[in-house]
């Protein structure tokens, strides 16, 4: 069934068509689900297609990416400027951001031979651990979970086994780099380390698993720890709206 996706000519044609539609949707935010859909069928495409094509479609995979944290960015703008009083649009505003930040997650979602494309570095990680951590977030911030659809729970239960199957390949980058990715993830979450300056952590992963995901370090008198399966994000074993 997937026989013409390894013909060069239909992947240029339709990679055209589906960047295309997407820069026709990148001026609102409001079409979040098409950015899905489009996320969805250029995976698929990735997944299946001839070497020859693997990067552009791999390029439109980014594309995709950077549309939907653009449009996070829009958004929570737009939170700000809305009264607490109007919590139904609220709701529906963090409703969409669950399925922009779904949209990012799914854009890292590809077998090993061609996850580098998508996942090999500082700025990569940054950009999971944000989405990952954009659904968590507005899931918890919208206490009514009854008006997420079925179709928005599968999803998240996909974003789910994706973020878990890349954890051994998010390790790999971590040591690399010396765990830079979590300092910078953690200056941008956490406004303390910004003001305070830069933060240098020691981070250690809590045990050897491949798939264990959780990070943890010391910032000053402080303990940091950082699920990278979901997002999570201590300090001293609370989230920050717990904070005084």
């Amino acid at each position: 069934s997937h026989e013409q996706l390894l013909e060069d000519y239909f992947i240029d044609e339709f990679i055209a068509r589906l960047e295309r539609r997407l820069d026709g949707c990148q001026l609102s935010w409001k079409n979040e689900l098409v950015l899905m859909v489009i996320t969805m069928i250029t995976m698929r495409i990735l997944t299946v297609c001839d070497l020859t094509r693997d990067k552009r479609v791999a390029d439109l995979a980014i594309k995709c990416r950077r549309a939907g944290e653009n449009w996070i960015v829009f958004i929570l703008e737009n939170i700000q400027k809305i009264s607490s009083s109007h919590c139904n649009e609220l709701i529906k505003l963090r409703l969409k951001m669950v399925n922009i930040g779904i949209s990012c997650v799914l854009t890292f979602s590809t077998h090993r031979a061609r996850i580098d494309y998508l996942l090999s570095s500082n700025e990569h990680i940054v950009s999971l651990l944000k989405a990952a951590t954009t659904i968590r977030d507005n899931i918890i911030l919208n206490m009514n979970q009854s008006n997420t659809s079925n179709f928005v729970k599968n999803m998240m239960r996909l974003t789910e086994r994706v973020l878990f199957m890349l954890q051994p390949k998010i390790t790999e980058i971590l040591e690399k780099s010396a765990y830079q990715s979590l300092n910078d993830f953690a200056t941008i979450y956490w406004a303390v380390i910004l003001i305070n300056g830069t933060m240098d952590g020691k981070w250690q992963k809590r045990t050897n698993d491949p798939y264990t995901s959780w990070y943890e370090c010391r910032y000053e008198s402080r303990q940091l720890s950082i699920d990278c399966s979901n997002g999570t994000f201590l300090i001293d074993g609370m989230t920050i709206g717990f904070l005084a």
